[in-house]
């Protein structure tokens, strides 16, 4: 949209809210929207609690960026309800720390429903996770930093976890975001057919998976299908939506964070959400060298906690996906070489979770195995080479990354409180959660779901498939005879 037709549409909104108690003396656009107009005002008379200054987001039938692209205003009446309803949700991380973590979701002030805009608190001098990282540790973030960036993401895991547990009993607020069909169907498209379509992109990287890819395509459609078993997610959750004070972390004592852009709420598994920032987190290290985001992995894996075995290979093949789909897609993000080595490094994750096979995703020598403190290794410098994809495979430690995400142990104990996992209605404690060890069955065709519940292990599976072969071969021997 050129500059003459933005500069219409905020004469329009300032001309609309001049009836209101949100009169503005003056409207400063913001960057970072990309779906709607987004604009700091200043109040002509300050709110009665004081608040001189506020966010004003704007939405038309369209993206805001791409005007061809039309988008349903439906997306503004689920933003609306889901900041409503999360008024008085926030979480706050001070674990024998420095400095004090709270997340929480902007203010919700006003809607105007006929003129599609809404009007929300505003975080003075805020700045989006993303840039953030970006702009404070452009590389090799200083190790004196670190227990910030793991309490920043522990409390960011704490606050999904939470959210997550909170949205699956929230009736009213299910039935309104069920409703937003359109963006459910959007994402889907971009996580599991911009998947397939990469292989057409990157043939020599992903052939070879294009059939894992179906499946996981195939798997996810299955999903939507009993909505009952969908709780409410936020449906966009990624470093780019959210917000957070533009100054040191180390320098502060109190740090808030909103969680904003609710717009794509939607009815969903869980692991949408964890996967996207998980991805998101880890390519601040892939693309920038940015060791601050395999922290923030790490710290957002022990907040959320502990879920079962079949959670957590369906979050790391949605971090997979989310790598091979969007990031390799975003312009400028890196070089061609590092956009290959993500495309590699998303489709092990998918093959390995989707075989739930962690032999193969763990062969020495392993990169911080039994040392490394994050979810993910730092990527080896070769590994931009096609001829290192081998050694890129047994760098990717999967395992490490399971366990963290699977649970911590010492890191709940600590807290003094159960863990829990969404999916379920009973607590988890410390003392009750799964053994290490995981079973490696052998995958064949649809038997590899990976959210099937088995009761049976995978020993036993392979005893029962190798009898089964067994008598039908002596029926094909007994017909043969006669």
């Amino acid at each position: 949209m050129d500059a003459t037709a933005r500069e219409k549409i905020k004469s329009k909104v300032l001309a609309d809210l001049e009836q209101t108690p949100f009169a503005a003396t003056s409207l400063r656009a913001l960057s970072g929207g990309t779906a709607n107009f987004i604009y700091h005002a200043t109040l002509a008379t300050p709110l009665a609690d004081g608040t001189a200054d506020v966010l004003v987001k704007h939405s038309e039938g369209y993206i805001a960026n791409s005007p061809t692209f039309n988008l349903t205003l439906f997306r503004c009446r689920i933003e609306e309800e889901c900041l409503r309803a999360l008024s008085e949700f926030s979480i706050e991380e001070k674990e024998n720390a420095t400095v004090n973590f709270t997340v929480r979701t902007p203010k919700f002030h006003h809607f105007d429903e006929q003129n599609s805009t809404q009007i929300q608190e505003i975080l003075r001098d805020g700045k989006d996770l993303k840039t953030y990282a970006l702009s404070t540790y452009p590389a090799n973030t200083p190790e004196a930093v670190r227990p910030h960036w793991l309490q920043l993401g522990r409390a960011l895991g704490q606050w999904l976890r939470n959210f997550h547990s909170w949205s699956a009993t929230q009736t009213a607020l299910r039935k309104t975001v069920a409703g937003n069909t359109e963006l459910q169907q959007l994402k889907h498209y971009i996580n599991y057919s911009w998947l397939l379509d990469r292989v057409e992109q990157f043939p020599s990287i992903l052939s070879e998976a294009k059939g894992v890819f179906e499946k996981v395509k195939e798997m996810a459609a299955k999903e939507l299908e009993d909505e009952s078993q969908l709780p409410p997610i936020h449906g966009d959750f990624w470093t780019g939506n959210i917000l957070l004070p533009d100054r040191p972390i180390e320098q502060s004592s109190d740090v808030t964070m909103f969680v904003i852009d609710w717009e794509m709420s939607q009815i969903g598994i869980p692991n949408l959400d964890i996967g996207q920032m998980v991805a998101e987190l880890y390519e601040l290290k892939l693309y920038k060298d940015i060791t601050a985001g395999l922290w923030m992995v790490q710290g957002f894996a022990e907040g959320y906690g502990a879920v079962s075995d079949d959670f957590a290979y369906r979050t790391a093949i949605q971090v997979g996906a989310h790598l091979v789909s969007f990031g390799t897609s975003v312009q400028g993000w890196g070089t061609s070489e590092q956009v290959e080595m993500v495309a590699r490094t998303g489709r092990d994750i998918i093959v390995h979770a989707w075989q739930k096979d962690l032999a193969k995703a763990t062969q020495a020598p392993l990169l911080g195995v039994g040392q490394s403190q994050t979810l993910f290794p730092t990527p080896s410098k070769k590994s931009v080479s096609e001829s290192n994809q081998a050694q890129t495979r047994r760098e990717l430690n999967i395992e490490d990354m399971f366990r963290h995400i699977r649970r911590n142990q010492d890191y709940q104990a600590t807290r003094g409180a159960p863990a829990r996992d969404p999916r379920r209605k009973t607590t988890l404690t410390p003392t009750a959660l799964p053994p290490r060890s995981i079973a490696r069955p052998v995958i064949d065709g649809a038997a590899a779901h990976p959210r099937r519940e088995c009761a049976q292990t995978a020993r036993e599976k392979q005893a029962r498939e190798v009898r089964a072969s067994s008598r039908l071969r002596g029926r094909r021997r007994r017909r043969r005879g006669a």
